[in-house]
């Protein structure tokens, strides 16, 4: 068993190291700090040497990848017969008044959340429910904390400014950022012109959705978007064909 943790967490690593000291089947690690490092095949491709094969699963190499949030429910739920019904968030971003680390019930509105971190601020406008890369944009503070939520961003015009995507220029940035070598333009392309197979066939669904694509893109494309419902739709079609 490893438990894997980033280097500039070093009390982290040191109190973890403390707990497993004479544990010979636990091993803590340091990783390096890079994103998407968390991501499941990343971490087990630091850890292990093994590759998740294309269309695979961590099971595929004998591996099985849990979050510290996880781990901990699994563990309250057969030791103790206790339900998830609550988690750790964080709230953060410019557009929140007082960033929090919080304790949550599952089912709690955002805008209780945030009005518990002091409210928005001025110039607060897209509320993000989990990261900055990989979370989903909001419509409203009306929706719940699920058990899915890890954190709520509330970004403002500088830091998410409204911008008009234009063409592909062909520049390859999205290559060569992508941490999985797929093609993000290409799958993107194909989705947009509802060509499924070929998407599937440029391996959409190998896609860890880590943003990295969309945020070097100098033409503003919104190409994890578009990946994501590429991989929805992928998945729906698959399904119907049993």
């Amino acid at each position: 068993t490893y438990i894997a943790i980033e280097k500039n967490k070093p009390d982290a690593i040191r109190k973890m190291e403390e707990i497993a000291q004479g544990d010979k089947e636990v091993e803590v690690i340091g990783l390096k700090v890079k994103y998407p490092q968390g991501a499941e095949k990343q971490l087990i491709k630091a850890i292990t040497g093994r590759e998740v094969p294309t269309g695979g699963l961590p099971m595929d190499v004998g591996c099985l990848v849990q979050n510290v949030g996880t781990a901990k429910a699994v563990f309250d739920a057969l030791r103790w017969g206790k339900p998830l019904y609550q988690r750790v968030i964080t709230v953060s971003g410019p557009g929140i008044q007082k960033p929090k680390n919080l304790l949550v019930r599952i089912g709690t509105p955002f805008k209780d959340v945030i009005a518990f971190c002091g409210g928005y601020t001025e110039t607060a406008n897209k509320l993000v429910m989990g990261g900055p890369m990989m979370g989903l944009s909001q419509y409203t503070d009306e929706v719940p904390v699920i058990k899915g939520t890890s954190g709520i961003v509330v970004l403002d015009g500088k830091t998410s400014p409204t911008v008009e995507p234009s063409p592909c220029i062909g520049c390859g940035r999205c290559i060569l950022t992508c941490p999985m070598g797929l093609v993000p333009t290409t799958i993107a392309q194909y989705v947009e012109a509802k060509n499924y197979e070929m998407a599937k066939k440029w391996n959409a669904l190998d896609c860890i959705e880590c943003g990295a694509c969309t945020f070097v893109c100098p033409a503003k494309r919104p190409l994890l978007q578009s990946i994501r419902l590429g991989k929805y739709k992928i998945q729906t079609l698959n399904k119907k064909a049993g």
